[in-house]
């Protein structure tokens, strides 16, 4: 799985961008086989208005030419990024499910036969 993590008005700092890989690794590393490229982008949204202004856009390129975009705001720019990588593992996840006939017990009975 390949990182490609940019900054908007947000210096992307050594520790910045190792929560994200570790956060996005983890939510998503069970389907890395899947995905080609995560391409993640941090910034402030509305300036130094003082409102919710931070901001997280992950864009996850999947191995059949799709594009899964998710996205979230907050005050804080980790808290968005935690949000975003639950997102994205529960999407993927349910995204890439098995279809429902390849189940064990199915399996077992066609052998039984």
């Amino acid at each position: 799985m390949q990182f490609e993590i940019r900054g908007r008005a947000v210096f992307i700092t050594e520790t910045l961008r190792g929560h994200i890989e570790r956060r996005l690794g983890f939510a998503l590393g069970r389907f890395a086989r899947r995905i080609k490229r995560v391409l993640v982008r941090v910034g402030e949204l509305n300036g130094p208005r003082g409102h919710i202004d931070k901001g997280c856009r992950v864009a996850i390129l999947l191995a059949p030419a799709i594009t899964v975009v998710m996205e979230d705001r907050d005050s804080n720019v980790y808290v968005a990024i935690d949000r975003v990588a639950d997102k994205a593992g529960r999407y993927i996840g349910r995204r890439l499910k098995r279809p429902r006939g390849s189940s064990s017990a199915m399996r077992i009975a066609q052998l039984l036969s």
